[in-house]
């Protein structure tokens, strides 16, 4: 797949919008609760998801652009998680086994099918929307000329620029700080995702050993020490990489699973 193939205009400024945040956000905010005595029951209008998505996404997007200093073209993509597979869920049984039966926001699934209606969406078989945006975001045909627009803080995994709307912090990520902070994200794990990272190593004790070297090498010393192998660490590595464009076979839909270098 070519930037062509997605229909962009190569020399404008692309933002690729995490829709699964916006409309969670959005559904989330108008949700109300109706006491009908006997019982209790939830309802949403889903003119207000709608409204709320709207208001939301317009002001991100003039926060963002502002903090980048921007006032010219843009076009924007809405990438979306698929909602059937998760192809890290082969991988570690454990990854978002916590989230298992937890319902989302209601109407979700109807907003959700409203954005795909009107805007231009993204999502592939199997990939999160974090995976969507780290594939289109390093495409070569859109280097230096993408704006992540997310309240994601894993995004400093990509060598892009991005703006986190709910802390309102713009960043520009070079791919040595991408690889440094997947290597840190290996070690420390994320308890909300269901990867535990390696044993004893928290945030303070990461950066001690990344900022000393930040090498495969150095994430493997680590793990050997509290009795695992380069095998485990490789599980915690591939389910905390967000793909990249070099992370996924266009031609047959999957991804690469990430194998460090040697």
């Amino acid at each position: 797949m070519t930037d062509l193939e997605i229909g962009w205009c190569l020399d404008m400024l692309k933002i690729l919008i995490d829709a699964d945040m916006f409309v969670f956000r959005a559904c989330s905010a108008v949700e109300q609760e109706v006491d009908w005595g006997n019982i209790c029951s939830l309802f949403s209008d889903p003119a207000d998801a709608k409204e709320h998505f709207i208001n939301s996404l317009d002001s991100a997007l003039e926060r963002a652009l502002r903090a980048m200093k921007y006032d010219g073209d843009f076009e924007t993509i809405f990438c979306f998680s698929d909602p059937k597979a998760n192809f890290r869920k082969k991988i570690l049984p454990t990854y978002k086994a916590n989230r298992a039966g937890k319902r989302k926001p209601v109407c979700y699934y109807k907003i959700v099918e409203w954005v795909m209606e009107n805007y231009k969406t993204y999502l592939k078989p199997t990939l999160e929307a974090d995976d969507c945006i780290g594939i289109l975001s390093t495409l070569k045909a859109n280097k230096g000329n993408v704006l992540i627009l997310s309240g994601d803080k894993d995004m400093k995994c990509l060598p892009a620029t991005f703006y986190d709307f709910i802390r309102e912090e713009l960043s520009e990520t070079t791919e040595a700080d991408a690889d440094y902070w997947h290597l840190y994200q290996t070690l420390i794990g994320d308890t909300t995702d269901g990867y535990s990272g390696c044993p004893k190593v928290g945030k303070v004790n990461a950066t001690r050993l990344l900022d000393a070297s930040p090498t495969w090498e150095t994430v493997v010393k680590a793990y050997e020490k509290q009795g695992l192998t380069e095998d485990d660490a490789i599980v915690q590595a591939r389910v905390a990489r967000i793909l990249r464009a070099s992370d996924y076979n266009f031609k047959e839909g999957v991804p690469k699973l990430w194998t460090p270098a040697k």
